[in-house]
């Protein structure tokens, strides 16, 4: 045996092996990542279990092992965008000293940096509008969550006399969503011509108390 074979053989030995539930985990990551690419460039509808089982080197069996169906597998990509972006908006409030705007400013810098998700939640939303698609009722639920959060964001600041006060909470954010919204549309069109994160800071500045 040559000492380069020798060494290989000995180095697959002392690597550890994972386990089962590691590698399931494994499996369950990667098709995730997969189905996210998939539902953000051709949709929910325009999607095919085949196609993501494709990406993730799986057969269209082993992915359904997984993943009972394309729904349930939607939902667990939703959830883990929302667990991701809400981990991702504590850690920018925290950074920021709870200085909502600041938080806001970045957190659309950091969506320049990844207009595959950016182009995903906007896909999936518009599409969601239908009544009968399977994430409609997780959109209306999201939106009214996060508006609750945001609304007592703002309610702070104002008390603060960080943001404006001669504008109501409830009304300032329903304006702040519909400018992030309309932003990453006009900019996933014209990544060329929009600045989303200039153009959402100058907003942020009229806001400013």
């Amino acid at each position: 045996m040559s000492i380069s074979l020798y060494n290989e053989t000995m180095k697959q030995l002392q690597t550890p092996r994972r386990t089962q539930a590691e590698r399931t985990r494994a499996s369950r990551e990667k098709i995730i990542q997969s189905a996210t690419d998939a539902f953000a460039q051709k949709g929910f509808r325009g999607t095919k279990m085949a196609d993501i089982a494709k990406a993730a080197d799986l057969t269209e069996p082993g992915l359904l092992h997984h993943f009972p169906g394309k729904t349930h597998l939607l939902m667990e990509v939703l959830k883990e965008r929302d667990r991701i972006d809400s981990e991702r908006m504590r850690s920018t409030l925290q950074k920021n000293g709870n200085h909502f705007l600041e938080a806001g400013i970045e957190l659309v810098e950091h969506n320049q940096t990844v207009p595959g998700l950016v182009q995903l939640f906007n896909l999936l939303v518009a599409e969601s509008i239908s009544a009968d698609h399977p994430a409609h009722e997780f959109f209306i639920e999201r939106y009214q969550r996060e508006r609750e959060h945001m609304i007592q964001g703002i309610r702070q600041a104002q008390q603060a006399r960080e943001v404006r006060s001669d504008i109501s909470a409830e009304t300032l954010v329903i304006l702040i969503f519909a400018m992030m919204d309309g932003l990453q549309v006009q900019w996933l069109l014209e990544p060329e011509k929009i600045d989303m994160a200039n153009l959402f800071r100058v907003m942020m500045d009229m806001l400013r108390g």
